[in-house]
């Protein structure tokens, strides 16, 4: 079998390869004429030293269209003098060239011009059409480079969903020009927490950062060529004490307060009562809209703080005035009114799983983060309500591998890791989420997502009886040799693998440990 991440549908070798001293032709049918110049790039990056005088190749690379073959799927053959790719349109096409790319290979020193592609038949179209990985930037804001970074990696393994999380407590940021006040207050803090949850070391320097909306469209664009979705998130009605700090009308305490430097939760919450607050909000969510051309937008709503809500005046008349039972019934009533209005633009919202949402509004994508109780889970699935998977446990990117092991995690199964009735209709997907507490560069975002989120692919991508553990590990021992090439900095096999001391105080290292520990052993 050849090394593919993630696995194929089919795959079969016939024996031998193609080889190529010169760039081959190319002969794309009409819609597929955008692909010479990448694969003529593609070949280049593989061999440097391939000879560009396509006039005289022997071999021919040619593009396909078949109507039947689903939309992200595609048929690669390679044989003879010919590498013949099938595919319905230009999502099919990449993902042909990047499964290209992980089996093509340069000649020895003897011949360094000569590049190879084993001769084989794959059939290939992914298990689930939602695969994404989110990108924490509201805690530590990383750049434009770093976000493409990510976008590279992503495409690489066929992830086609980027969640960014742009709002939380310690950070706003996205650009507002309605407001410019909340980017001078929201997107910047005093000092940041270091070391721990438990921590009381600072970094001892201002933090600050946020997107223009001409960054964002450049980022959009540049996922949109790599067949990845961009998704906005901003976190409500809870962890919005970064958007408070700039508005104080938006919290039922209305107290002036600067953005935390601190991480972990806290009380600020939105005022269902104050219409001022609702129009702060709606004029943002507007802005949003406008600027991402995602059809989802993420909002959270997880992990609430109640008691605001239960001394608040307004918040209480809303209750009495919607005959709401209490305050969990008012979450649902303010997370519906969200829903409603983003509804009414084009937009389906996706909420993050709490205890709390048993009346939670049909139009929402619900977030499997944590688990709901077993009646409520039944109910939504009986409903055909729509699921995107992401077990805490296993699919929190942020954690020391000593917490999650990459074998736990590429044994998720999807359908069974939260309701056994759940079927693939309700599953849109599966997504892993790097929390960005304690993730301040590019070094420490590679090494929690690799090859974490090489299991992820497999999990979305692969048919449920294609996955094999052993298979996935030398497969990824094999992978490598390609993120080397451009230094991502992956984590070794003794780590990923959790072989470390200390395992069963796992939760103790968590919330005490120098965050960076792992990755100094890493480099070592």
């Amino acid at each position: 079998m050849l090394n593919i991440i993630p696995q194929v549908k089919f795959c079969k070798v016939y024996g031998g390869d193609v080889a190529m001293e010169r760039q081959p032709a190319i002969e794309c049918c009409e819609g597929a004429e955008f692909l010479e110049p990448l694969v003529r790039k593609l070949f280049q990056n593989i061999c440097p030293s391939i000879r560009p005088d396509f006039e005289n190749a022997k071999v021919k690379v040619t593009f396909l269209k078949d109507e039947k073959i689903p939309e992200e799927g595609y048929r690669l053959d390679v044989n003879g003098d010919a590498v013949n790719v099938e595919a319905s349109g230009e999502k099919g096409w990449i993902y042909a060239l990047i499964t290209l790319r992980q089996i093509m290979t340069a000649d020895d020193e003897g011949k360094p011009f000569l590049l190879k592609c084993p001769c084989c038949r794959i059939e290939d179209a992914p298990r689930f059409s939602y695969r994404g990985f989110m990108l924490d930037e509201a805690r530590n804001f990383l750049g434009e480079d770093v976000v493409k970074r990510v976008l590279n990696l992503m495409s690489f393994y066929k992830l086609n969903v980027f969640h960014w999380h742009l709002s939380d407590d310690q950070g706003y940021r996205i650009e507002s020009k309605k407001f410019p006040e909340l980017n001078r207050i929201a997107s910047r803090r005093n000092d940041t927490q270091v070391g721990g949850f438990s921590s009381n070391k600072f970094e001892g320097c201002k933090h600050e950062g946020f997107y223009s909306f001409s960054q964002i469209k450049k980022i959009i664009s540049f996922a949109k060529e790599r067949n990845i979705d961009v998704q906005p998130e901003i976190n409500l009605p809870g962890h919005i004490s970064a958007l408070t700090a700039a508005f104080p009308d938006m919290a039922c305490s209305g107290e002036s307060h600067s953005v935390p430097t601190t991480f972990g939760n806290f009380s600020g919450s939105l005022c269902a009562g104050s219409e001022k607050a609702w129009e702060i909000l709606f004029s943002l969510l507007d802005e949003i809209c406008e600027v991402f051309e995602s059809k989802f937008i993420h909002i959270g709503g997880d992990v609430f703080d109640f008691s605001d809500w239960k001394t608040c005046p307004e918040c209480k008349k809303v209750i009495e005035e919607n005959h709401l039972n209490d305050e969990h019934g008012l979450l649902a009533y303010t997370l519906n009114r969200i829903i409603d209005y983003l509804d009414k633009k084009g937009k389906t919202v996706v909420v993050r799983t709490s205890e709390y949402i048993d009346s939670i509004d049909k139009r929402a994508v619900l977030h499997l983060f944590k688990p709901l109780p077993s009646e409520t889970l039944h109910k939504f699935v009986k409903e055909g309500r729509k699921f995107i998977v992401s077990p805490h446990r296993q699919f929190s990117f942020d954690v020391p591998y000593v917490m999650t092991p990459i074998k736990n995690l590429y044994a998720v199964e999807p359908l069974s890791c939260f309701d056994k009735n759940a079927t693939e209709e309700n599953i849109l997907g599966v997504e892993g989420l790097l929390w960005g507490e304690w993730i301040y560069d590019l070094i420490k975002v590679e090494f929690n997502s690799l090859p974490r989120m090489c299991a992820l692919s497999e999990t979305g991508w692969s048919q449920k009886e294609a996955k094999d553990y052993y298979k996935f590990a030398k497969n990824w021992q094999a992978n490598r040799r390609i993120l080397d090439i451009v230094d991502v900095n992956w984590a070794c096999d003794k780590l990923a693998k959790g072989n470390v001391l200390f395992k069963s105080r796992d939760i103790f290292l968590w919330k005490t440990a120098d965050q960076y520990g792992e990755v100094r052993r890493n480099k070592k």
